[in-house]
């Protein structure tokens, strides 16, 4: 049963926080160099939808993984939404790099009989 779209915002920053494995703090970096725009309450308090989560995984990964820094994972996410909304797009990459994780570790294809 879902209680809200994965449009709606309903995560508090140290929530998200949590969820990712980052600090609160790390979400404010990437909101100032503009990876993305939570929403705000009337009281100022940021809230994420699950589409952010996905964005901020994302995000998480290109900089733990791949190495790249917040200037080029903005490039990289304007190049891949080609300026518009791709959520899909970000949920079928996330898809992808789990796959590929699984493939590329050795405990996962030992046999453990």
């Amino acid at each position: 049963m879902r209680l809200h779209g994965p449009d709606e915002p309903v995560y508090t920053i140290s929530v998200a926080a949590r969820l990712l494995g980052v600090s609160p703090q790390t979400l404010r970096v990437m909101e100032r160099e503009g990876l993305l725009s939570p929403a705000r309450t009337d009281a100022n308090i940021r809230l994420y939808s699950e589409n952010d989560l996905l964005l901020l995984q994302r995000i998480c990964f290109l900089v733990r993984e791949e190495g790249v820094n917040l200037a080029g994972v903005k490039l990289i996410l304007e190049m891949e939404t080609g300026g518009g909304h791709t959520t899909v797009r970000f949920t079928e990459v996330i898809r992808r790099q789990q796959a590929v994780r699984r493939q590329s570790d050795p405990d996962d294809n030992d046999d453990h009989s």
